[in-house]
């Protein structure tokens, strides 16, 4: 009987796995916690897996080197994290160029080039989904993100945000004229509610990932963008991110289950 192949993203929120045997693939989410032969064990545990089943686990994220590379003896091969955004995205992507820009939004966000060569580091910002979930807390003590998902999506941005419209008398460049001027401007003359609050948070992190993403692709020469991560979840985000590739005449794709790219691209 042939034996199976796991793959672990340890995530500093998540921990995500994916289980591959014959053509069927699984998937499993977990509660970070210290990376450690015990905690692996456990989700091993908790995803019904049974270690003596088991080929090989690849591991990436968080702190994996803390790792043996050995457990039980199993193999752990230890996997790059820019290789395993890479190698996931390019696994799960519809088109197949060999150029092309990773997004990957997790709590924070990292831009990752793909070509013949392999992957490269070529931006990032440390704005992400858990800056959402972080300042929705701090603002008004909710960082459920189901609840601000739904909360964003009723939210008028306007009455959070000065937006060009409000501070000039004429175009700049191509930029639509509700573009955000100043972030959370209003808020010092106005009262936004939750919703609006929401949605400017998150309209703030979209814009920043945006302006990362367009700028690594222009740099790097690809017109080709994947997004991939647990991010992309928050609907405006998505619609803003939409908005901004069809400006800049960009080609992209959100991958579905993009959440579990990285762990894919451990196996």
């Amino acid at each position: 009987m042939s034996k199976i192949s796991i793959g672990i993203d340890f995530g500093i929120t998540n921990t995500d796995l994916v289980t591959a045997h014959h053509d069927q693939i699984s998937y499993s989410t977990f509660p970070s916690e210290q990376v450690t032969e015990s905690y692996l064990k456990k989700i091993l545990s908790e995803a019904n897996l049974n270690i003596n089943d088991i080929e090989t686990i690849g591991v990436t994220g968080g702190r994996h080197n803390d790792l043996p590379n050995e457990i039980d003896n199993v193999l752990v091969a230890h996997f790059n994290e820019v290789d395993a955004i890479g190698r996931g995205a390019r696994a799960l992507k519809k088109d197949q160029k060999s150029n092309f820009l990773v997004v990957s939004c997790g709590s924070g966000t990292a831009c990752v080039l793909g070509n013949d060569e392999g992957y490269f580091h070529v931006g990032g910002t440390g704005l992400g989904g858990g800056t959402i979930r972080g300042l929705c807390k701090l603002l008004f003590n909710e960082d459920d993100p189901v609840k601000i998902n739904s909360l964003s999506l009723n939210g008028d941005i306007t009455k959070v945000d000065h937006i060009l419209s409000d501070v000039i008398s004429g175009p700049i460049g191509n930029l639509p004229k509700n573009s955000s001027a100043v972030n959370f401007g209003k808020v010092l003359s106005l009262k936004p509610n939750n919703s609006d609050l929401a949605a400017g948070v998150i309209n703030m992190v979209a814009q920043t990932i945006l302006r990362t993403a367009i700028m690594s692709a222009i740099s790097s020469g690809v017109s080709e963008i994947v997004i991939i991560g647990r991010t992309p979840k928050y609907k405006l985000l998505t619609n803003i991110l939409e908005e901004g590739f069809k400006l800049y005449n960009l080609n992209y794709e959100f991958i579905e289950s993009g959440e579990y790219a990285i762990c894919l691209g451990t196996i």
